[in-house]
């Protein structure tokens, strides 16, 4: 497995942490925060779908892949730690 393999799984394995986190508190989350809740999910199950595409289609403009799925890691980690940060309030 490649470094960038091994860092793209630890970025996995610590959004899966952090939704299912958020995801047993989900019942006291506000409205609004169920709406961003509900948007991340959506986000997460696309990143799924991509990851999968990406091992699939190994070698074949994995460049492209990996940038797309760094980007969509990066987004959920920022709506994560917001859901979050907001259920703290």
């Amino acid at each position: 497995m490649s470094r960038l393999d091994t860092a793209l799984q630890n970025d996995l394995k610590l959004l899966k942490l952090l939704r299912d986190e958020i995801k047993l508190q989900s019942h006291l989350l506000a409205a609004e925060a169920k709406d961003r809740w509900q948007a991340l999910e959506a986000q997460w199950s696309e990143l799924e779908a991509k990851v999968k595409h990406a091992e699939a289609a190994a070698g074949e403009s994995t460049k492209d892949a990996e940038t797309a799925v760094g980007m969509m890691v990066d987004a959920l980690k920022t709506g994560y730690a917001n859901v979050k940060s907001a259920l703290k309030h």
